[in-house]
């Protein structure tokens, strides 16, 4: 898991902003927030790995694309990469801060990402997970400060002006 700090994001980006972010021949728009149980949109991560093999062609067993699937499996990697930096920012932004528990069980604590024209994805992580992207956001100053529980009163994205809700 790699972390970007406000600056290390606008220094990669060329253009962001806390709808979308660009790079050449990938954009990746901010669509709204929707339950982690909503079965209507797929998880980035169950994406990526329904297009990636088992590789044990060396020492340490890993994983690689499917054949065919190398391009398609590069992109969406990276759009998820860049989908993180984009929340980070958004949050930051918003000043919307919860946490991993409300990420996972909460109504609107999923994050929707549509990538270019393949579709929207919901971004999810572990509590952990969720956790370090609220420390990037500049919020606690370890992971476990937002992980399982809020440090401080929560601002769910229900409770922010114009936030598009699912």
């Amino acid at each position: 898991m790699s972390f970007y700090s406000y600056y290390d994001i606008l220094s990669i980006m060329k253009t962001i902003n806390e709808n979308y972010m660009e790079e050449e021949g990938l954009k990746i728009e901010f669509v709204g927030w929707t339950k982690s149980s909503n079965e209507q949109y797929t998880d980035l991560s169950n994406e990526i790995r329904k297009n990636i093999i088992t590789d044990n062609t060396n020492q340490l067993p890993g994983w690689k694309p499917a054949p065919g699937k190398e391009e398609y499996v590069d992109l969406m990697q990276r759009a998820n990469q860049l989908s993180e930096m984009l929340i980070i920012h958004r949050l930051y932004i918003k000043g919307i801060k919860f946490d991993g528990t409300y990420h996972q069980e909460g109504q609107y604590g999923t994050p929707l990402i549509k990538i270019n024209e393949i579709g929207i994805f919901k971004w999810s992580g572990s509590c952990r997970y969720w956790g370090e992207i609220m420390e990037g956001a500049g919020y606690g100053k370890t992971y476990c400060d937002w992980a399982w529980m809020s440090p401080e009163n929560p601002v769910t994205p229900d409770m922010v002006e114009n936030e598009n809700l699912n």
